[in-house]
């Protein structure tokens, strides 16, 4: 696991800390980090260990004078920094506690939480069921692991520290072991007992990442902070990080978003303030400088500078008085009052929830878009505008609502959400109860009938007024690195998921059972792939299902045989299989994707209420399509900001056409010795089906379009539009009309440019489909590429 202790480097050997190879400048600072941490951190470890050279690593990136020391203990380490000794600590998990008196720069590394076993690979937690699991003393279990502890599902016994457990798995004395790779390979590495026998699960319990933190009342900690994370982030987009790591340790310590530390679900907890009172709830939202709880009284947001402890939540260790109830005879009196009466004195920035309902924004329908991205774009959205969210209120499953502070456009004072599918969000418009219907699909005809029939405008009406795209998802399929089986048709897959091909022979593979991991049924990836792929066909029953893209990733690369799918971000060490529809071989890119051309891609839509339209559904789906976009990779979808790749890299098609049948050799010769030295833009205009208009997304990529054409870099590149039709009708005729598409819109950006701008028109007409020319992909082939010099 750790390439430099392969290499011969003997554990006893002493290395020099990394600040005694050079002077310290006299206005450096110093951070503390400890020993030892498994192959993380160690005085003794080459580099301090692989997380003390990546942080010294950005520290030298950032400009910031930093001199390292190598703390006694951990708690030495967090101690100086919160009494001022050190300038900060590192490596630091995030923990509601300590966020109390640090400021976390973005991720830098992450640990994967795993079981240990002995002559056993643990494929689930279920494994544990009735069984011993050593963790050491003083380690606190993750909640979800320490409720199965306290159901009686398995027994938690400790040692000392990891070694000890560790050794108490060689000798048979637990049944597994819970650690993190880091610390796992660290004493595999060097134990003095045998651990031939010992292996490691296929899946992740946990990812936790791991960061710098500096105390709160350190001087320019913020500015500290933003220079130190302008810095990973630099690191991390250019490869330099990975290449820093990747020659010294096997395990992947690469987080897959800065952000991960930060809190997605609610935390039950105490929280015990300055004057002594506590207030118990489920915690949930952490942002700067405030802590949103769901109380007894209702969601109420709390300073952090009220807070003396955030305790677990059966309570603090003393003795104090817990804030009471309201007294009954105030119940009727309206809950904001009664809060604001109880916990004035401690909770005096406190954001309650009122009684009365106020005038609201309300956004019904899918899932895939409901679940975690409507939250944040609206989260976004609103801290834009100047105002301010409490925290949000949970209601039925799959619902939620927040009250606003503060001014938005059309005045509106709360927010409602229900995500139950996307025909719900049509459903509820059409009962007045949405202004914004999310969908994960296009709407039906019928659906769109039956709004115009109860009077409402048409959403695809001239202009698509009321359809937006609000970003892309895509499903990447994945199997072990060692598969030699070099793409799949999506009739393959979806046989494979249906249990009809149960053997990689069947497909041209090796003699091999296949092995099906999935996604859950509450997923969006799951909802993308059934969508797509599946056609009613029902998912075999012995799949393996997933609550989560990254621990399906790592449990595919860990067997054979295995096959499953994911979101784009999350393949990690497995491989990615193209796909291959009617001659053509798409990979799954965050590219192919932002051109529609990978068949496992999809837009996600909001759906406005065109005939009420208030002012902040227009301007939250003027942010959604605008500003908003940052929020898609985020959470794991495809924005659709302009994306540009050069040339053979840009499409897949390019390396196609030239063995699809029925190709007109002069015009794709032409095509293809045309762009092949050029780049490609992720702006691939499309139209109406049977209209000339474009779509929905294709109004706003023309925006983005001249946006770009007015960047000074981009302002004198030449462009070429290509033209495309779909086969239906004459070749002679889908020329011209595929010609004619690309004219007008060359036209129409020279128009908005207000400027003349070098722009070749080329038509390909129904040659180079990038879909089956059929129902499933006539609206991909009828197409307009652009594509701009160099």
């Amino acid at each position: 696991m750790f390439k430099t202790f392969a290499s011969g480097v003997s554990c006893s050997v002493v290395f020099a800390l990394l600040t005694s190879t050079a002077a310290v400048a006299q206005d450096s600072m110093t951070f503390a980090t400890s020993e030892p941490y498994g192959l993380i951190s160690g005085s003794e470890l080459p580099d301090g260990g692989v997380g003390t050279l990546a942080f010294k690593h950005i520290l030298d990136k950032a400009g910031i004078a930093a001199d390292i020391t190598f703390a006694p203990t951990w708690s030495d380490a967090e101690g100086g920094a919160r009494d001022g000794t050190y300038a900060g600590a590192f490596p630091y998990y995030y923990t509601l506690s300590r966020s109390l008196g640090f400021l976390y720069t973005d991720a830098v590394l992450a640990v994967g939480e795993r079981l240990y076993a002995r002559d056993n690979r643990l494929s689930s937690l279920d494994d544990l069921s009735g069984q011993d699991l050593c963790y050491p003393a003083g380690y606190n279990l993750a909640t979800s692991l320490q409720l199965r502890v306290d159901a009686g599902d398995f027994a938690r016994v400790t040692a000392d520290d990891m070694n000890g457990c560790f050794q108490m798995l060689s000798n048979g004395d637990v049944f597994a072991v819970l650690s993190d790779q880091s610390e796992a390979a660290f004493v595999l590495n060097f134990a003095d007992f045998d651990v031939s026998s010992i292996r490691e699960s296929s899946f992740d319990l946990a990812r936790r990442t791991l960061h710098l933190m500096l105390p709160f009342d350190m001087p320019n900690a913020a500015a500290t902070i933003e220079a130190f994370n302008a810095a990973l982030a630099e690191a991390r987009d250019s490869g330099e990080l990975a290449e820093l790591l990747k020659d010294r340790i096997d395990v992947d310590l690469l987080p897959a978003s800065a952000t991960d530390y930060r809190l997605k679900s609610a935390v039950e907890a105490t929280l015990k303030l300055h004057d002594g009172s506590r207030q118990k709830g489920m915690v949930l939202e952490v942002a700067p400088g405030r802590y949103d709880v769901n109380t007894q009284y209702g969601p109420i947001t709390y300073p952090r500078s009220i807070i003396a402890d955030i305790c677990p939540a059966d309570g603090c260790p003393e003795d104090l008085v817990v804030a009471e109830a309201p007294a009954a005879e105030a119940e009727a009196q309206d809950v904001a009052e009664v809060v604001a009466e109880d916990v004035a004195e401690a909770v005096v920035e406190a954001d309650v929830v009122a009684s009365i309902q106020p005038t609201a924004l309300r956004l019904h329908g899918s899932n895939t878009i409901g679940a975690q991205l409507a939250p944040a774009l609206l989260e976004a959205w609103v801290a834009q505008e100047g105002a301010s969210m409490g925290a949000w209120v949970l209601g039925d499953e799959n619902e939620r609502s927040v009250e606003i502070e503060g001014e938005l456009p059309g005045g509106v004072s709360e927010i409602t959400l229900a995500a139950h599918g996307s025909s719900t969000g049509f459903r509820a418009m059409l009962q007045g109860e949405a202004d914004i219907a999310m969908a994960s699909r296009r709407i039906k005809d019928e659906e769109r009938n039956d709004l115009q029939v109860a009077g409402y405008s048409d959403p695809l009406a001239e202009g698509a007024n009321g359809e937006i795209v609000v970003g892309l998802d895509g499903v990447a399929i994945i199997v072990h690195p060692d598969n030699p089986v070099r793409e799949l048709s999506i009739e393959q897959v979806r046989d494979i998921f249906a249990g009809i091909v149960t053997n990689w022979i069947q497909i041209g593979g090796p003699d091999m059972p296949i092995v099906v991991h999935a996604r859950d049924d509450k997923s969006g990836t799951f909802d993308t792939f059934d969508s797509l792929v599946m056609n009613d066909l029902p998912l075999i029953s012995s799949a393996k299902e997933f609550e989560s893209n990254a621990n399906l990733s790592d449990a595919v690369r860990a067997e054979p045989g295995a096959i499953g799918f994911t979101g784009l971000s999350y393949v990690r060490n497995a491989k990615a299989l193209p796909l291959k529809v009617c001659d053509a071989i798409h990979s799954p890119t965050a590219f192919s994707v932002k051109t529609e051309e990978y068949p496992l891609s999809r837009r996600l839509y909001m759906y406005k209420n065109a005939s009420a339209d208030p002012a902040d559904v227009e301007a939250f789906t003027d942010f959604v399509v605008g500003e908003g976009q940052e929020q898609l990779e985020k959470h794991g979808f495809v924005d659709l900001n302009l994306g540009v790749r050069s040339g053979w890299e840009a499409v897949d098609a390019l390396a196609n056409i030239q063995f699809m049948p029925h190709q007109n050799g002069p015009v794709v010769r032409d095509y293809v010795l045309t762009v092949r030295d050029m780049d490609r833009l992720s702006a691939t205009f499309h139209f109406v089906t049977g209209s000339s208009d474009l779509d929905a997304r294709s109004v706003d990529d023309m925006g983005r379009l001249v946006e770009w054409m007015n960047q000074p870099e981009n302002a004198d590149r030449k462009l070429v539009f290509a033209g495309f039709a779909d086969n239906t009708g004459g070749y002679e005729l889908n020329l011209e009309i595929s010609r004619n598409r690309a004219q007008a819109l060359a036209d129409q950006l020279r128009a908005e440019l207000g400027r003349d701008v070098d722009i070749k028109v080329m038509a390909v007409g129904e040659d180079a489909p990038v879909a089956c020319n059929d129902e499933t992909g006539y609206d991909r082939n009828r197409r307009v590429e652009v594509w701009a010099s160099r």
